[in-house]
């Protein structure tokens, strides 16, 4: 990736492309490091929005993305599951939030664009529910009409997904017996599928950038491979959601699956495509 002018020309473009993509523990592995580097090169996108950004210090984050070719770089912190963010354009007004959340997240500001980068608690739905309320609370001091971008791991299961979820009584009894030798585990909600987190960024009228191109079909962002298949086990809890200013800007929005993906991580990389 080469500027000629040693800085991208957001003017002259007529898109932009963000990845969001849970990275498993911070590319610890060499080989799937190579792989996601490899990946970002033939995409080509303007914004990585990461998550489990492990091992990373605000130096060597910022090291891997100007390896990457991209000058700018913002990690919410240098311990546990960290969310990051690699940029072509300034990332401006950072905002880290780790109070309140187990793992935390990113706001800052893109090319005009807000960007909210999360990474929600994976065990208990009540914790992500208060976790979510204080991701709304942010989003809602917004200037209105924000062309605001919220994306990351939300270890929640869509009610716009049930159709696939609620025939699914073994996927159920599953969890449910899962849930049974593990205290510290909570993610069934009244004997049911819970989906009381997203129905909160539904019910403030953000748009599942997926959704919104695929209205009848589910597909799942994890797991892959990396994990022994188990198809009740399938589940999309990756997301990009946009406000209504950017509802009618969403250009295209898809999952890169392939023989690299399948190891690189335990998540499959998401990617949206605005047209500007």
């Amino acid at each position: 990736m080469v500027y000629a002018s040693g800085k991208p020309d957001l003017k002259k473009s007529r898109s932009l492309k963000i990845l969001s993509y849970n990275i498993l523990e911070g590319l610890k592995d060499k080989e799937k490091r190579a792989l996601f580097v490899r990946l970002v090169d033939s995409l080509q996108a303007d914004v990585l929005t990461l998550q489990e950004c492990n091992h990373f210090t605000h130096e060597t984050f910022l090291k891997f993305a100007q390896e990457l070719s991209y000058p700018y770089a913002v990690l919410l912190k240098e311990k546990g599951y960290p969310p990051g963010i690699i940029s072509k354009y300034p990332i401006e007004n950072v905002q880290r939030i780790t109070e309140g959340f187990l793992h935390g997240y990113i706001s800052a500001e893109i090319a005009g664009y807000q960007f909210v980068n999360l990474h929600l608690n994976p065990f208990m739905y009540v914790k992500r529910n208060a976790e979510m309320e204080a991701v709304i609370r942010h989003l809602d001091q917004l200037p209105k009409n924000s062309k605001t971008i919220i994306m990351g791991d939300f270890n929640s299961l869509s009610p716009q997904d049930s159709s696939y979820y609620n025939p699914n009584k073994q996927k159920l009894d599953k969890l449910i017996a899962h849930e049974a030798t593990r205290a510290h585990i909570q993610n069934v909600n009244n004997g049911g599928f819970d989906y009381s987190v997203i129905s909160q960024l539904i019910n403030k009228g953000y748009t599942d950038a997926w959704k919104y191109k695929n209205k009848s079909r589910f597909e799942k962002s994890a797991p892959s491979p990396v994990v022994k298949h188990d198809p009740d086990n399938d589940v999309r809890i990756d997301y990009i959601w946009v406000s209504t200013p950017l509802k009618s800007k969403i250009k295209s929005v898809f999952m890169i699956k392939n023989k690299h993906t399948d190891i690189i991580s335990d998540h499959y990389p998401l990617v949206l495509v605005l047209k500007k």
